[in-house]
């Protein structure tokens, strides 16, 4: 089973900690991460949801947000170079209905837009893409539109025992290039077909001391 929250940051900070968590079934351990951030992106779906998309920020497609946390598991499907089946599973933020048929994923972040967001992200809106349109069960749903919505606290408001933040609102498009995608997974292949799991990235915290627990060894049982 992969995640696509797993292809935005695990991936990148440690393939040997991706391997154990998708070949071994050893997850890393969680880091503290602060509620507040997790209450926003609630709220921004709460607000949202029913809203026309284009009236929301410039360049959002155009259609009605809805589908919040949507749970979406692609059929099983094999990897280039890969001997075992793999599944897609993971939870949409919100879906745009498009006026055209298909539909916008769309995922809600409270951050500064960058330009690197793009990169971050691609994989993880991919992925929901491919769950979406190759579904374990039901029909397949077109994606024609990825990309985030990104809310930055600026000013801080109250009125009695009441309070709030404001900011503005930016439209981050993920441009749709399936074959890149492709391209990845066929290096996810090539890293979960090993027997023994790929060397740690230097900076990663949790892999000293998983290997000196388990003798240096991370490979399939």
């Amino acid at each position: 089973m992969l995640s696509p929250s797993d292809f935005a940051f695990l991936w990148d900070d440690c393939c040997r900690c991706f391997y154990r968590k998708v070949a071994c079934r050893q997850p890393r351990l969680r880091m503290p991460f602060p509620s507040v951030f997790g209450k926003i992106d609630r709220a921004m779906k709460e607000h949202f949801l029913g809203e026309r998309a284009e009236t929301v920020a410039e360049g959002m497609p155009e259609g009605v947000i809805g589908g919040g946390d949507r749970w979406v598991k692609s059929a099983p499907f094999e990897l280039p170079g890969c001997s075992r089946t793999v599944v897609i599973r993971g939870r949409v933020d919100v879906l745009v209905d498009c006026d055209g048929g298909s539909f916008g994923v769309i995922d809600f972040k409270t951050t500064m837009p960058k330009a690197d967001h793009i990169a971050t992200y691609s994989r993880q809106l991919h992925a929901y893409a491919w769950a979406l349109e190759h579904p374990a069960s039901g029909s397949p749903v077109p994606v024609s539109a990825l990309g985030l919505l990104c809310f930055l606290p600026e000013t801080f408001g109250a009125h009695g025992p009441r309070a709030g933040v404001f900011g503005s609102l930016e439209w981050v498009e993920i441009p749709r290039d399936d074959e890149k995608f492709a391209g990845f997974l066929c290096e996810v292949a090539a890293v979960l077909e090993g027997a023994v799991g790929p060397p740690p990235s230097p900076d990663c915290p949790w892999c000293p001391l998983v290997d000196g627990r388990n003798g240096g060894l991370c490979c399939i049982s």
